[in-house]
């Protein structure tokens, strides 16, 4: 499991303020450096809504600008000095759907379409594919300067509209409006946002990593989710042993079994990489990630690897779990009622251990029934509201300890329901958080409400409204039942926890104020001791 970010954050504070300008250019790969080119020409706005226009918005995932910003670049940011006059660098990706290249998008060019507050006009600049992108999609960069502003300018009230979009050879526009579904929002960059943006979570592919290491451990990242993609990374330094060469060419390869079952689907595919010298490939090899669709009827897939050898040698390896084979679950889609709003504890171990960390997840089972919690089957016996600022990125959560009184089976799972309104969407949501033992009939749940977008994290701003807790009880029969507190189905509201004054307890970075003994939230509590 990876830690979680916010320790691994190196926090680069820099101001806009005058500075000398630097040598032209930026990092490796900048203009001038093979990478995508900054300059602009002039745009034309998108011409949405109209019967007889060519120009579309795309809700569909075909095309998702995935990030953009500055670089830090010199003393200050990322500068582009060829005109004479230094302007900032804004470099960013934009995802095109491989279904939809080989589709209504064939043959497409993908731009970025931008202009300034104060600038009427817009300005486009061409992205340039660089190899595959998330699952099921092709990477494309850009970079933009022109028109824009650099050191010395008081960027306050400054905003920068920013939209990707893709050309067909007929000349027709598909753009991106995705994480901004009306015709005319498009990405702004702003003081207030750091001049950044990002795809705020939508279009991600339901993918899952299977990682094989060098150590001989096994690591599976996100979720298997039928329809959805699996990754492998396969570290080759596992199997070492055939390395075969012919006229001093490379002849040897690592090659992925994947096999989906019931189906029995096979694919196969190489997880090394040649390096080459001079355009000739030599024996110096890198792992090369294995992406293959996940088929529908899938419940669980098996994996072994086999690295052979050719140009004379008769030389094979096999890395196969010692001939049992390497096997995952695959769990249905998310939208099935035993995944749908689920997310469990994933135990991370951050600034604090009351901290929440959930990921995607599907129960095992399903429910027969679900009843009130009447003959103290689990109380909640504390709830706090955390607030963390760890380099001054700001992280919120609620966390709830429910302990298990006498049930006529056997507790599966215990957790906290919580309703919900996104801020960044401004639509209603639901949560189930299933939560994890922490000592002999407790568990710790809760979720997160307020967490910062960055180095790949996807922002959380919720508005919590309403919440409750449960347990999930096998009877001795089988059949599993759901037991709630919940004040009869009525849920608890922040006043029913936090509307007398708590207990603030201060941690590294911030605080944890927990709810009252008298708070109505742990009523249950004083009902079942």
């Amino acid at each position: 499991m990876a830690a979680h970010p916010i320790r691994s954050l190196v926090l680069l504070a820099t101001a806009l303020s005058a500075c000398d300008a630097g040598p032209a250019g930026g990092p490796a790969g900048g203009p001038g450096d093979g990478g995508p080119s900054s300059s602009a020409v002039a745009g034309q706005a998108a011409m949405l809504g109209k019967a007889d226009g060519t120009d579309r918005a795309d809700r569909g995932c075909a095309v998702v600008l995935r990030s953009v910003g500055r670089t830090p670049g010199g003393p200050d940011w990322e500068t582009d000095c060829e005109s004479g006059v230094c302007l900032y660098v804004w470099r960013g990706s934009v995802d095109v759907g491989a279904d939809a290249l080989a589709g209504d998008l064939a043959g497409a060019t993908v731009h970025v379409l931008y202009r300034t507050g104060s600038d009427p006009g817009w300005w486009e600049v061409p992205a340039v594919e660089v190899g595959a992108g998330a699952p099921g999609f092709r990477r494309f960069d850009f970079a933009a300067s022109a028109h824009l502003f650099g050191p010395g300018v008081v960027a306050e009230g400054v905003g920068i509209e920013l939209v990707a979009f893709a050309r067909t050879p007929d000349g027709a526009r598909t753009f991106d409006h995705n994480r901004f579904p009306g015709d005319f929002d498009n990405h702004v960059l702003s003081q207030a946002n750091g001049f950044s943006s990002n795809d705020g979570g939508t279009c991600e592919p339901v993918s899952g990593t299977l990682s094989f290491f060098d150590n001989w451990d096994e690591h599976i990242a996100g979720t298997l989710r039928q329809g959805g993609w699996l990754e492998v990374r396969y570290d080759i330094d596992r199997l070492p042993q055939c390395r075969g060469t012919h006229n001093g060419h490379p002849a040897w390869d690592v090659v992925a079994n994947v096999r989906f079952l019931p189906g029995g689907q096979l694919v196969t595919g190489s997880v090394r990489r040649l390096g080459n010298a001079n355009g000739r490939p030599t024996n110096d090899a890198v792992d090369l990630p294995f992406v293959v669709r996940i088929p529908e009827d899938a419940t669980s897939v098996e994996l072994w690897f086999r690295n052979f050898t050719g140009a004379g040698s008769n030389c094979e390896a096999y890395d196969s779990n010692l001939d049992a084979n390497y096997r995952f679950e695959v769990w249905p889609a998310s939208d099935h009622p035993r995944c749908l709003h689920v997310e469990r504890e994933n135990g991370t171990n951050t600034e604090d251990p009351r901290m929440v960390h959930m990921q995607p997840y599907c129960l095992p089972y399903d429910l027969a029934a679900q009843a009130d919690a009447r003959h103290c089957e689990f109380h909640v016996d504390g709830f706090g509201d955390g607030h963390m600022g760890h380099y001054g990125i700001p992280f919120a959560w609620l966390v709830a300890y429910l302990r298990v009184g006498a049930t006529d089976g056997d507790v599966l799972n215990a957790g906290m329901y919580t309703r919900f309104r996104d801020r960044a969407t401004g639509l209603d949501g639901e949560r189930f958080s299933i939560g994890m033992v922490v000592s002999p009939g407790v568990w710790k749940t809760g979720i997160a409400y307020g967490v910062t977008g960055f180095q790949g994290v996807q922002p959380v701003d919720l508005e919590v409204g309403s919440f409750a807790f449960f347990v999930d009880v096998r009877r001795p029969g089988g059949d599993v039942i759901r037991f709630w507190q919940s004040r009869g189905g009525a849920n608890f509201g922040l006043a029913d926890a936090f509307g007398l004054p708590g207990t603030k307890e201060y941690i590294p970075y911030g605080n944890i104020v927990w709810a009252a003994d008298a708070s109505a939230v742990l009523e249950s509590r004083a009902a079942c001791r």
